[in-house]
């Protein structure tokens, strides 16, 4: 048994509980005490600081992520003085100089492209990428993770339309994706996929995150290869990784549930019911302020309902991206239809009617958001004012989900967003709608606790209590009283796994090697 020492620990039940020492042993927590437990332990001086359970991270593409830490780069920045590069020039720049560094067969993705922050607003085309990536094959991803800029010899590789302009938007960027990521994976070399894993776990524990949702599975992509390699990694990571299958097929998803913890599936990909606003295909019932225009839902009533009846009935817990009011209400009515008491999600959430609160606030469902994108495009990409109606933006609500007693959790869409939890903490507590705001406890807690709700782990995860998981970070700060500017400088000083020092990867080929030294554990 351990027996950890000298700090100040919140246990996240509440924002007043603490307590001075925590024993554990094989991974849990056998106690917390205030004063030494009687007892001979090996004692672990945490040197006076502050110790918080680990965040959850319930909404990222897991695989999306590695491939762009081991094979791209950010190609726009932002920075005290806003977006860099401003304009299209400046974009052209930066990926000839990343290219050039790179072998010619390179496949290059390029992430965190932000359209409306540049004079052009709009993505490059294919003619632009082939020559400022050498004829290599280039994938552009817009911030919103929507819309999609392929350069000719990746648009070859895909077998998509070489005559075109290489611009992917809306339900047509949806039913690539699979594609290209198949592309995009099959050319990361073991050495690159390495790197990735690393770097994706490094990434966690410098944020104090263990665990992640890793919504994966393209349905355009017939074997999805790719998919299944990752999750059958994913076992061996030092984080906990859930899985959720974004196949609107099932019985794709079936050969999966053996390793699950609990069967998931959804997110993403086949289950979108809409886009995104900066991409024009998130589903209003007002036009778009820019065009006069409404984008359809992807899938009708119809057509949800049956999906997630079939899904409801295995049991499985469902997850659905819907943005736009008109998608969140039909997949609220779908939820409304099944029958079991799984507890579901609704992806992103962003601006639902009143109707649909009053049904969400059934606390039937969870909701899993993204509010560090809405913080950024208020003040940096202006997304929002420049398309949406003002009505609709009104619609956007936090505080008053809280008070509903609505299970609000918070997460980053990684790649869409760095996975930094501490800018999406800071979006709750400089929430959009000011009056909307909510307090640095509360934004915690749609890391901690509502997000193990929602990812059906409240057994291991959330609080640091008995029986839990000793899954903890130490931190200089005493987070809940913090202003927002310091709230988001947050950064651990050191993460623990259950009861583990989280020791930073190389991304070695030899240590990569050495994880299946371990036993594989649940997704």
């Amino acid at each position: 048994m351990r027996l950890y020492k000298n700090a100040v620990f919140h246990s996240g039940i509440s924002e007043a509980d603490r307590f001075s020492y925590l024993l554990e042993d094989k991974g849990r927590i056998v106690g917390t005490f205030n004063e030494r437990p009687e007892g001979k332990f090996e004692e672990i001086d945490l040197k006076g600081l502050h110790v918080y359970p680990c965040l959850i991270d319930g909404h990222t593409h897991m695989l999306l992520s590695i491939a762009v830490m081991a094979m791209g780069f950010n190609i726009c920045e932002i920075t005290a003085d806003g977006v860099e590069p401003k304009n299209l020039a400046g974009i052209g720049e930066r990926l000839r100089n990343y290219a050039d560094k790179q072998p010619k067969d390179a496949v290059i993705a390029c992430n965190n492209y932000i359209l409306t922050a540049l004079e052009e607003q709009r993505l490059p085309n294919r003619h632009e990428l082939d020559d400022w990536g050498g004829g290599r094959p280039v994938v552009v991803y817009n911030i919103d993770g929507h819309s999609t800029a392929l350069s000719t010899a990746m648009l070859r590789l895909c077998g998509l339309d070489e005559n075109g302009s290489g611009v992917l938007s809306g339900e047509e960027n949806e039913r690539a994706q699979g594609r290209i990521m198949d592309k995009v994976s099959s050319m990361m070399s073991l050495k690159k996929l390495a790197k990735g894993i690393a770097n994706y776990q490094n990434t966690c524990a410098r944020y104090g995150i263990c665990m992640t949702g890793a919504l994966e599975g393209q349905g355009d992509s017939p074997k999805d290869a790719s998919t299944a390699l990752i999750l059958k990694l994913a076992r061996y990571f030092d984080i906990d990784v859930r899985a959720y299958l974004q196949y609107r097929e099932l019985k794709r998803v079936e050969p999966f549930t053996k390793y699950m913890a609990h069967p998931r599936v959804g997110g993403c990909g086949d289950w979108e019911l809409d886009g995104s606003c900066g991409s024009h295909s998130a589903a209003f019932s007002l036009p778009y302020k820019d065009t006069g225009e409404l984008a359809d839902c992807y899938y009708s009533q119809e057509d949800i309902d049956a999906l997630c009846r079939e899904a409801d009935a295995k049991g499985w817990q469902i997850a659905s991206h819907a943005i736009g009011d008109v998608a969140i209400s039909r997949l609220v009515q779908a939820l409304e239809g099944c029958d079991s008491q799984t507890f579901h999600r609704i992806e992103h959430a962003e601006f639902m009617d009143d109707e649909s609160f009053e049904k969400i606030s059934s606390g039937r469902w969870a909701l899993m958001m993204q509010p560090g994108y809405s913080w950024i495009d208020k003040r940096y990409l202006h997304t929002y004012s420049q398309f949406m109606a003002d009505d609709m933006i009104k619609n956007m609500r936090l505080k008053s989900l809280l008070d509903a007693g609505i299970t609000v959790c918070g997460s980053s869409d990684s790649p869409v967003q760095d996975m930094d939890p501490w800018l999406q903490m800071l979006g709750m507590v400089q929430f959009y709608n000011e009056a909307e705001s909510i307090t640095p406890y509360e934004a915690f807690c749609c890391y901690t606790k509502n997000a193990a709700r929602a990812m059906l782990e409240e057994e291991n995860y959330g609080t640091l209590e008995k029986g839990k998981y000793a899954s903890f970070f130490t931190a200089q700060e005493d987070i809940f009283s913090l202003s927002p500017e310091k709230l988001v400088a947050v950064r651990p000083a050191e993460t623990y796994y259950k009861g583990k020092a989280y020791k930073e990867k190389s991304g070695s080929l030899a240590e990569f090697a050495s994880m299946f030294l371990k036993k594989a554990k649940k997704i």
